[in-house]
This record gives structure tokens, sequence and C-alpha cells, in this order.
């Protein structure tokens, strides 16, 4: 890739609007035009997506409802990582907990970044999962957990009308890997 030649922004200021489980800042920067400009910013903890696959190439999906758009959708486990936890910690403790599923291998496929938030969302490769116990859920969370044979679930993320699954990416990303094995 060719270097960038783009003059670099110059962060001027930052202040929180509000602070919270989810807290919103301000921040302040010197744009390469040396025009001043804010930007609404989410500051949030990182947090693991687990593509989860059982030994019978199921895809483990759960399904919750949630808040922000107010209804029940579809994605693979996810969950934050607590601090000073190792990713590979944090996704097989979330697979466990929302689902009751073991992993059998787990590796990291990539870290995403988004332009208007801190946290960062890690996708994680789970396979060879086994179910060892029941859901070990948090007071708030009510998760259904669904298996879905690996031919459904690719024909599943095709169709343009499903709105419902959320974690696309890490979904490329996983089906991507399984078959580069």
């Amino acid at each position: 890739m060719k270097k960038s030649t783009m003059k670099p922004w110059k962060k001027v200021g930052e202040r929180y609007q509000y602070k919270g489980w989810r807290s919103l800042m301000q921040k302040d920067f010197i744009l390469p035009d040396d025009k001043k400009a804010s930007y609404d910013i989410f500051e949030n903890a990182n947090f693991v997506c687990i593509a989860a696959f059982t030994e019978d190439q199921e895809a483990i999906l759960v399904r919750q409802f949630r808040p922000g758009p107010e209804m029940n959708l579809t994605s693979f486990p996810e969950g934050y990582i607590d601090p000073g936890e190792a990713m590979e910690l944090a996704a097989r403790r979330e697979l466990l907990e929302e689902t009751g599923f073991e992993a059998g291998e787990v590796v990291h496929l990539k870290t995403i970044r988004g332009a208007y938030t801190t946290e960062a969302k890690i996708c994680m490769l789970a396979f060879n999962c086994k179910k060892v116990s029941a859901q070990n859920l948090d007071t708030d969370e009510f998760i259904d957990v669904r298996l879905m044979p690996l031919v459904d679930f690719r024909q599943y993320i095709r169709q343009p009308e499903e709105e419902e699954f959320t974690t696309i990416d890490c979904a490329y990303l996983a089906l991507d890997y399984l078959a580069n094995l």
C-alpha cells in the first residue's frame, strides 16, 4: 500500500456529554484544511463476537430482545472483555455463559473498529464446540439458543430481507476461514 500523504488531524479538546455504562464524549479537532470540527463519540469497552460451530458443523446462534431497535435479533454470542482478560478467554467464557457450549478451538479472525466509537469488535471463531452445561445468564439476559446446520446458515445469511442477523461481518470471516482449513 502506498504511503499516505494526507495531512493529519489534530485533537484540541474532549469532554464528556454523558458518562455512564456507555458514555458520550465530544472530541474537537483541527482538520487538514485548518477548520475546527466537533464529533460525538460513543465510549465503550471492547467486546468479542464468537462465530461458533458445533462438532456437527451447526452454527450456534443466540436470539434476544435488543432495546435499541426494540425487537428480537439473532446473532452469534457476544460479550464484553473483562479488564485484564485475554480475548480468547473472554470468547470462551461468553460462549459458555450464553449458550452452555464449550469451545474446542478458538481463533482470532479480525478486530473491527467503528468510525464514531472507541470500542473494538473482536471477531473470534470457535469450532468443535460441545454442549457441556446450561446457560449461566446475567439477570437482564434472556437468550434463546438456536442451532442451524451450516448449509442452512449459509443460505440464511444471504437472504437480503433477513435484517435481524446482526453479526454478518463475523459470519463471513468465519466461513472464509473454515473454507480454507
